[in-house]
């Protein structure tokens, strides 16, 4: 089982002593010069391996969030501290992290990763502990709508149930599309994702060319491309991570076959263009949720600024995963809001707050509110825009928003 870590160390391959010496500093350093207890929240996150850019995106942005809350003196009087532990699509060890952060730093509200399987292993316990779980990544619907009463998972992030309206409604009324493909991964993410594609198409009066499915590591997409090809798909809507799509538009070049890409947020990380190469990234569309350019309001600048300050970065390119950085950030000034609203960190309290909670003006938007009893989702389809890549670089599309 991984061991927990605190996000001021990283130690996994150092010799035994030395890590303990690093956690006890970093214990250290997460208490306020008061002496007031921290109220610890944990971030459960793939910090290692191949979606390492997307967990350690969500980290920095509650990091700088906790920054600013700490600054003004935390909440009820107590600094936020934050205690991580690295875990990959294991759902698993994800209820292990889960229980382990709970039994030994009594975490008050736990961040999720990037992987809904994880997430949805996760649901059951995290209800059995009453403790309020924030999503800054993993758009499976059925991870709010998940049955339980009362709910205790809220997203600040993409939802699968308004991306697939944004990804069809954009191929169709944006790019022109008619008889658009769709390329989905066989994972449950994908099972899903084919559902409300197919249910949105219909819905704006166009018929599907095909549909073919890939497994998570196939690295030759041809024949699925050339079915589609064949079956006279003039779009392709896409739902694959960045090893996949990178795949998909190597494939597109080889077959020598120009066709408009619309992607999930799957691709709209570095690892993408680093895994594609930057021509054959080119032009790819990608939804997103956030983004720093172009120049946004003194808000946007004041974190970006801060961002550099904090993790010795110069530009805006050097920002790994802008969208959820930008998740984790807002989430965590939601969840403080919502302990000072409640006046107690318990989390029944917290839970029912966050669904009450007054309105904020965030990175991403302005929510107003950002829950409520009925919606646990902060992002719906009219707060997402289409960017694209051009140069290595992700930009919003010239038309960003659906037109209507």
């Amino acid at each position: 089982m991984p061991r927990p870590r605190l996000y001021t160390s990283r130690y996994l391959a150092l010799p035994v002593w030395l890590s303990m010496l690093l956690v006890l500093a970093g214990l250290a350093c997460q208490r306020d010069p008061s002496g007031a207890q921290p109220l610890n929240i944990g971030l459960i996150a793939p910090l290692t391996g191949y979606e390492a850019s997307s967990g350690e995106a969500i980290q920095r942005g509650m990091l700088l969030a906790l920054d600013e809350v700490n600054r003004q003196g935390g909440v009820l009087g107590r600094p936020l501290a934050l205690v991580t532990h690295d875990v990959p699509n294991d759902p698993a060890l994800g209820v292990a992290a889960l229980q382990q952060l709970q039994q030994q730093h009594g975490i008050v509200a736990v961040f999720s990763g990037v992987f809904s399987p994880v997430i949805l292993a996760q649901l059951d316990a995290i209800h059995r502990l009453e403790l309020p779980l924030f999503i800054p990544r993993g758009s499976l619907t059925s991870i709010t709508r998940n049955g339980h009463t009362p709910n205790y998972a809220f997203r600040v992030a993409m939802s699968d149930e308004y991306a697939d309206e944004f990804l069809a409604r954009y191929a169709v009324e944006t790019l022109g599309a008619r008889r658009p493909g769709i390329l989905a991964d066989t994972t449950a993410w994908g099972a899903a994702n084919v559902a409300g594609l197919t249910d949105w198409t219909a819905r704006v009066g166009v018929a599907l060319a095909g549909i073919e499915r890939f497994d998570q590591g196939d690295g030759n997409m041809n024949r699925h491309l050339a079915k589609l090809r064949a079956a006279g798909a003039d779009a392709l809507l896409l739902v694959a991570n960045a090893p996949e799509g990178a795949a998909i538009v190597r494939g597109l070049g080889i077959l020598g076959w120009k066709v408009p890409v619309v992607s999930h947020n799957g691709l709209g990380n570095k690892r993408f263009v680093e895994l594609a190469g930057v021509s054959h990234a080119e032009g790819m569309w990608t939804l997103q949720t956030f983004s720093f350019t172009p120049p946004q309001a003194a808000q946007t600048q004041a974190v970006l600024q801060a961002y550099h300050a904090r993790f010795g970065t110069h530009r805006i390119e050097e920002v790994t995963v802008p969208s959820a950085m930008a998740s984790g950030y807002d989430a965590l000034h939601l969840l403080a809001r919502a302990i000072h609203q409640a006046g107690t960190a318990a989390g029944p309290q917290v839970r029912e707050a966050l669904e009450h909670l007054q309105p904020y003006a965030g990175l991403m938007k302005h929510y107003a509110p950002a829950f409520t009893p009925e919606r646990h989702d902060a992002l719906l389809a009219t707060d997402y825009h289409m960017a694209i890549w051009h140069n290595g670089a992700l930009i919003p599309a010239p038309q960003p928003r659906l037109l209507r």
